[in-house]
């Protein structure tokens, strides 16, 4: 695993606070939700800290045309508009497009992508909650599903906490 991925696998028993963007198109299709966005951030609140992180998609494209996400994490929700407060459970108020929901506890995570000769590039990222699954794409324009059903195999996995 990637170095830059460490954040990733530690989610695991944290919550899903929201998802959060300058703007997000929203689909629904049967049981499913579909958010697309340029550069959508997700909230992650780890209770025992009682911390909130970002992190912050992006993606690009390899030299053969693959897509690749790109993910960083950070203290706030640059480049969104935010106020600081300080309380218990919220550090920011956020001032863009969100979406949240309850039971959002992470159960398991599964990250999947592709090796190019001695790298590593990550594709999806599929977030199991308690009762649903969240799924992120690459592409330019980042898509998030939401499900409760698993969706389906993503490609070659490359690692899952």
């Amino acid at each position: 695993m990637k170095k830059e991925w460490d954040s990733i696998s530690s989610i695991q028993e944290c919550t899903l606070s929201g998802i959060y963007a300058n703007q997000i198109n929203v689909f629904r299709y049967d049981n499913e939700l579909s958010f697309t966005s340029s550069k959508p951030i997700l909230a992650i609140r780890n209770p025992e800290l009682h911390k909130t992180t970002y992190w912050k998609f992006g993606w690009r494209e390899t030299k053969s045309g693959d897509d690749i996400l790109i993910v960083s994490e950070q203290n706030t929700p640059e480049p969104l508009q935010y106020e600081s407060v300080n309380t218990p459970y919220q550090s920011h108020v956020i001032k863009s497009s969100s979406f949240s929901l309850n039971h959002n506890k992470i159960k398991k995570v599964n990250v999947y992508g592709f090796i190019d000769g001695s790298n590593q590039y990550l594709t999806d990222i599929i977030l199991e909650l308690e009762d649903r699954y969240i799924s992120i794409r690459a592409g330019a324009v980042i898509e998030i599903k939401i499900t409760e059903m698993q969706p389906d195999n993503k490609g070659n996995k490359i690692f899952s906490v």
